[in-house]
């Protein structure tokens, strides 16, 4: 059985525009992997409809395939010469009751008859929006998928709904684990991101040490080059995109250093950046102190951890994984490193959690990293309006009572830097950490200290 996990935003929009009764056109899109078809199985149990997966083949191929899957299904006649004619048996069929029908993987049909949001236009507005259908358009080609949302697609003003489809958190990978204890939790996040295909091809009764052998170190595996499988087949030029990414893992982050690493034309960069925005797994970020008249300032970072932990550990050393001379062992020690990293972001979500519990002194409204030449805070978390604000390092180690207040001190040196209300607001010093000794003590002071026994809670 498929472990299907959270995803209750998702399933609750859906139902909620089912239960409208009237002619709806949604559209579901994200990046490959991410868990789009098993959500609209699980939208589509128990309900009247028919679910399609394209094929990257000749549209008068799938015209036929379309046909035959529906009449074999629903027992009826079906002759396929037009999208018309199978339309139009279709709308007959459906009558008055509320029926779905999902196209999964439309965007290879954008791709292969750049007709097809016209053909479907028209039979949309004569036929289809006089019923009671429920149309799911589902795509993972981002771009495309996010272009049937623009003023000049043929079905725009006729889309009703639409979802992108994003990684599960940090917190809703204990599901996928039900064994492991948090530390662990935290290494396989580290591997594979909240991308549900990935997380089921770790088996929970191993290690991650034991799943990173038999995945990513083991070139039959999906995770052993699926990063560069998925660049191939979406994108024209991929040497260039995996450059791009590779530039920016090795900590290569601004415009100019790109450019000047991966060779690529500073005036052509910004065309492959906002293609990997677009596909998920780039975003620009900027100190959640900066106004929008000075987001220059911003740097380019992969938010996709598989593709994070592949372009460092796996990408570089496939000729070594070839001939069985490379094992977890070999990056054991630059592992740990990272998991600072990722131990960073996993911070982030644990604020969030806090504050959806009302366990912060105060409700934040910005959460990001902080920088500002030499100068640099892990977490800064603040509300423009309260001027409130909380300072926090991260630490991906143990420390004692007398580390911590260490660190505090040099934070509380640092928060003097960040140009922010700095005669108004209110302001707050905090650890999160992998475990912290003389918690309450700490705590006792006013600081906001927080480790895995913390974390726990909430996974």
């Amino acid at each position: 059985m498929i472990l299907f996990v959270d995803r209750v935003g998702e399933l609750s929009f859906l139902e909620e525009r089912f239960k409208s009764g009237r002619a709806e056109l949604i559209v579901i899109y994200g990046r490959r992997r991410i868990g789009k078809t098993e959500l609209i199985k699980q939208f589509m149990k128990d309900k009247d409809g028919f679910y399609f997966l394209a094929r990257k083949q000749n549209m008068d191929l799938e015209l036929e395939r379309f046909g035959k899957k529906f009449g074999k299904k629903f027992n009826i006649f079906m002759e396929s010469r037009t999208w018309d004619d199978i339309f139009e048996v279709i709308t007959k069929f459906i009558r008055n009751r509320r029926f779905i029908i999902a196209i999964d993987e439309f965007s290879y049909w954008m791709d292969k008859e750049p007709a097809i949001c016209s053909i479907l236009q028209s039979i949309w507005d004569e036929s289809l929006s006089k019923t009671r259908c429920f149309m799911i358009l589902c795509g993972s080609t981002i771009g495309m998928m996010e272009s049937l949302l623009t003023y000049g697609n043929p079905l725009y003003g006729r889309r009703t709904g639409q979802w992108k489809v994003d990684q599960l958190s940090f917190f809703d990978v204990k599901n996928f684990f039900p064994n492991y204890d948090i530390e662990e939790l935290i290494k396989a996040y580290a591997c594979v991101s909240g991308i549900p295909q990935y997380l089921l091809e770790f088996n929970p009764e191993f290690s991650v040490k034991e799943n990173i052998e038999e995945t990513f170190l083991n070139k039959g595996n999906i995770l052993y080059d699926d990063a560069e499988r998925i660049l191939k087949d979406e994108l024209r030029e991929p040497i260039v995109y995996l450059n791009i990414m590779e530039c920016i893992n090795d900590g290569e982050t601004t415009m100019s250093e790109i450019s000047k690493k991966t060779k690529v034309d500073i005036t052509n960069l910004s065309k492959y950046i906002n293609v990997l925005k677009r596909m998920g797994l780039l975003k620009k970020e900027y100190p959640p102190t900066v106004v929008e008249r000075k987001k220059r300032r911003g740097i380019y970072r992969i938010v996709d951890n598989y593709f994070r932990f592949w372009l460092r550990f796996i990408h570089p050393f496939k000729d070594e994984i070839e001939i069985g001379n490379y094992r977890f062992e070999s990056f054991e020690n630059k592992f740990n490193r990272y998991l600072g990293e990722i131990f960073e972001d996993i911070s982030k979500q644990f604020l969030i959690q806090l504050n959806k519990n009302k366990k912060l002194p105060f409700t934040p409204l910005k959460i990001g990293r902080w920088w500002y030449k030499d100068k640099e805070i892990d977490i800064i978390a603040l509300n423009d309006k309260s001027r409130s604000i909380a300072f926090f390092e991260c630490k991906w180690s143990h420390l004692r009572e007398n580390e911590c207040r260490s660190i505090l001190e040099e934070l509380k040196e640092k928060s003097r830097h960040v140009k922010w209300f700095e005669k108004e607001r209110k302001n707050h010093f905090g650890i999160i950490a992998k475990e912290i000794k003389g918690k309450n003590r700490l705590r006792r002071d006013g600081f906001l200290v927080y480790d895995l026994e913390d974390m726990k809670i909430y996974t």
